[in-house]
């Protein structure tokens, strides 16, 4: 998990030198859920929460996961929700295409197993 916050960082400083952190804060717990947040100087922003469902044998299992993020570009702010689970990564934003039918056409993960 905090691979992928790294690489969200990585690649915020590789689009804008000049930015920096402003704040990051991130938590686990023992239930093995977590909390992460960021916002960059350049005013990205991100959060990110889950948590770890155990599968019945070693190395299986999912996470749960959803959060938000918000960047500027051209003056426009853009904010992407999202979700992510067995069934895959579920984005929404009022800039993105409405994918909800695509679940009806191919069902859940489970229904091809």
């Amino acid at each position: 998990m905090k691979l992928i916050v790294l690489a969200c960082l990585v690649c915020v400083a590789l689009a804008d030198k000049s930015a920096r952190i402003r704040n990051y804060q991130y938590g686990i717990e023992e239930d093995g859920s977590y909390n992460a947040e960021y916002e960059t100087t350049n005013g990205i922003s991100a959060n990110e929460d889950g948590i770890s469902y155990p599968g019945n044998e070693p190395e299986t299992g999912n996470y749960v996961r959803r959060g938000s993020y918000s960047y500027e570009w051209e003056g426009v702010t853009y904010t992407v929700t999202w979700t992510a689970d067995e069934n895959g990564f579920h984005p929404e934003g009022d800039h993105l295409p409405d994918f909800s039918h695509t679940r009806e056409h191919i069902g859940n993960v489970a229904d091809h197993e």
